[in-house]
C-alpha cells in the first residue's frame, strides 16, 4: 500500500490525549491514528449501507413478517383453545433445535453446553421445569438425532396454555428476536420459518 503524508492542525491538549492512548495500546503515533480513522470510516459505511434501498426493502419485508405474527397469534388468542397435537409438537421441535442452532453459529459461546445452559437460565425466568422437563430440552437441543416433543409433552409443559410456552419465551429472550413467529405458525410451519428470522 501506497503511504502518503497527512499534515493536519489539533490542539495541544488532543495531540496529548492521541498519544497517551497510542501508547497505552502499544502502537506508534501514526499507527494509531490509521486505526482511529479506519474504525471511525467502517462505522460510517456500516451506518450508510442502512440507508441502502437494498437494506430498506429488506427491513419491510421484515417488519411486515412481524406485524403478519401478532395479528396472527391475534386471530389465534380469538379462536377457541386446541392442545398441541403430535404434529404441531414435531414441528415445534424443529423450530426450536434450529433457533438454538443458529444462535450457537454466531459463535458467542465455546460449546453447544455452554449456550444451552445460558439459554436454560433464561427459560427459568418464565417457568421452572421440572428435572424430566428439563433434561427433556438438554436431550432435543443438543443430541443429533433427539425424539420429537410429543403433543402430551408440551401441553403438560404449558399446562395446557398452548400460546404461554416458556421455551418459546426464553428463546425470543435469549436470541433477541422479537420478531418470532406466534406460536400458532410455530406449530404450522416449524423450521420453514426459521429463514424469516
Amino acid at each position: 500500500m501506497t503511504k502518503s503524508q497527512f499534515n493536519i492542525k489539533i490542539s495541544k491538549d488532543l495531540l496529548t490525549r492521541v498519544k497517551r492512548q497510542a501508547i497505552r495500546s502499544g502502537k506508534s503515533l501514526t499507527e494509531h491514528i490509521t486505526d482511529l480513522i479506519t474504525k471511525s470510516l467502517s462505522e460510517h459505511d456500516a451506518q450508510t449501507s442502512k440507508f441502502d434501498p437494498g437494506n430498506k426493502n429488506l427491513e419491510i419485508e421484515r417488519r411486515l413478517s412481524y406485524l403478519e405474527s401478532i395479528v396472527k397469534n391475534r386471530e389465534y388468542l380469538s379462536q377457541k383453545f386446541k392442545p398441541f397435537n403430535n404434529a404441531e409438537a414435531i414441528n415445534c421441535t424443529k423450530f426450536m433445535r434450529g433457533l438454538f442452532d443458529k444462535e450457537f453459529e454466531k459463535g458467542n459461546f465455546e460449546n453447544q453446553n455452554q449456550a444451552f445452559e445460558d439459554l436454560f437460565k433464561t427459560i427459568q425466568i418464565y417457568d421452572q421445569l421440572s428435572n424430566s422437563y428439563a433434561k427433556r430440552l438438554k436431550e432435543i437441543m443438543l443430541n443429533d438425532s433427539p425424539s420429537p416433543w410429543t403433543g402430551k409433552e408440551l401441553n403438560e409443559l404449558t399446562g395446557n396454555d398452548k400460546c404461554n410456552c416458556s421455551i418459546r419465551k426464553g428463546l425470543i429472550m435469549w436470541t433477541g428476536k422479537i420478531d418470532c413467529p406466534s406460536q400458532q405458525e410455530i406449530c404450522d410451519k416449524g423450521e420453514e420459518l426459521l429463514s424469516l428470522i
